[in-house]
């Protein structure tokens, strides 16, 4: 997005060069033969990312800021990283527990 440097708070813009490098990590298992485990593990991650993606949209035709959904969005890109790089380890603690937990102080 045209604001994603001013707009993201510094505890994540520092953690962008790992979710890089995360992505990196990802297209190499995937060269490596690794698509199936890859699909699977897309499952999961998608899930998140159409809850996420629907409220936000949700959010910005409604006006509402929401920290807890800027939290959650970063929290998604830190369970991207251990689901498809987990030796990169992530920043804070993250696991689909730790996701719904998150979703639920997220604003309607």
């Amino acid at each position: 997005h045209a604001h994603t440097l001013t707009r993201t708070p510094y505890r994540w813009l520092r953690c962008v060069p790992r979710f890089l490098r995360g992505m990196e990590v990802r297209l190499d298992r995937l060269r490596g033969g690794g698509v199936e485990r890859d699909t699977q593990s897309m499952i999961e991650v998608h899930r998140w990312q159409r809850m996420l993606a629907e409220r936000a949209t949700k959010h910005h035709h409604e006006g509402i800021v929401d920290p807890e959904l800027v939290e959650f969005r970063w929290l998604h890109e830190e369970f991207r990283v251990s689901v498809f790089a987990q030796e990169l380890k992530t920043s804070v603690p993250v696991s689909p527990k730790r996701l719904e937990k998150a979703w639920e102080k997220v604003r309607p």
